[in-house]
């Protein structure tokens, strides 16, 4: 019995010193993962200074934030966060490479390395910080709803909007609203702001949602359009910059440049600049 009782002991012994070992192990394998994860995230800065140029990702279809701006022939992506973009660059002394893809692949390209940062007038929200780190908000704007002018005495609050056929950007805050808002509501979610608001000019929807000054823009290009007079409750626009998860050094920096041009005005100046140039060439 004794002799069994000590077997029994030492087997069980055994095991418990097995699966400290096993924990050890796990535990110094998960903080050497975590280790090279910090290690990677914190080169993120050195790595783009080395190459001596910052990659941003947009969609540039959401003037005056960014669009495409031909002039003398020449095809230029321009707008006010680009323009941040630049400064951001220019601070630490690189060049910067705009990339413009759908507004739905901006944190794929950014989770694989394609880009190193958004700055699309991109919302923070919850889902999205799962998968990205953001910068503090940049910019708060509200949505407003874009119909025909013709329509004006059909839509005249959100509750009419509720068997409408309506349209919005892919992956955006305001297709999530009008998704948990209007679930009987036909909604053709696509991938440029630029396709919604044709949609609606040719009679495909209804009514299109997005940001206000956005929607003034389009509205001023399409004499049939108008902002439908009632407000819409969804919580306002705010825009931060997206960088890979874990930004360490790079979201500080990237945090710090941007809070001082919002600070001393620079961020609200660049708005109103690229505002007036987006006026000016569609009066022409």
């Amino acid at each position: 019995m004794k002799k069994g009782l000590l077997k029994l002991v030492l087997g069980t012994m055994s095991i418990l010193a097995l699966a400290a070992c096993g924990n050890t192990s796990d535990t110094a394998d998960s903080s050497a993962t975590d280790s090279a994860a910090s290690t990677a995230t914190t080169d993120k800065l050195q790595e783009i200074k080395d190459k001596g140029k910052l990659v941003m990702g947009t969609s540039a279809d959401y003037p005056p934030y960014e669009w495409h701006l031909i002039k003398d022939g020449k095809d230029e992506i321009i707008g006010f966060d680009i323009d941040i973009a630049q400064a951001i660059a220019d601070e630490l002394g690189v060049e910067l490479e705009v990339k413009d893809m759908a507004f739905d692949g901006l944190i794929p390209a950014l989770s694989t390395g394609k880009i190193d940062m958004i700055i699309a007038g991109m919302n923070a929200t919850e889902e999205r910080k799962q998968s990205v780190d953001f910068t503090d908000v940049y910019y708060t704007q509200t949505d407003i709803v874009v119909i025909r002018k013709e329509d004006a005495d059909k839509f005249t609050s959100e509750d009419s909007l509720k068997t409408a056929k309506l349209a919005t950007q892919k992956a955006t805050v305001q297709e999530t609203y009008l998704l948990e808002t209007f679930p009987d509501a036909e909604i053709q979610s696509v991938p440029k702001w630029n396709t919604a608001i044709m949609s609606l000019t040719t009679g495909k929807v209804d009514a299109v949602m997005m940001v206000d000054t956005v929607a003034k823009q389009f509205i001023a290009q399409n004499d049939d359009l108008m902002v439908a007079n009632f407000d819409i409750n969804s919580t306002p626009n705010a825009a931060a910059i997206a960088v890979a998860k874990n930004g360490g050094d790079f979201l500080e920096t990237v945090n710090n440049i941007v809070n001082e041009m919002k600070e001393s005005g620079k961020i609200e100046e660049l708005y109103q600049l690229n505002d007036q140039i987006v006026t000016d060439n569609t009066a022409e």
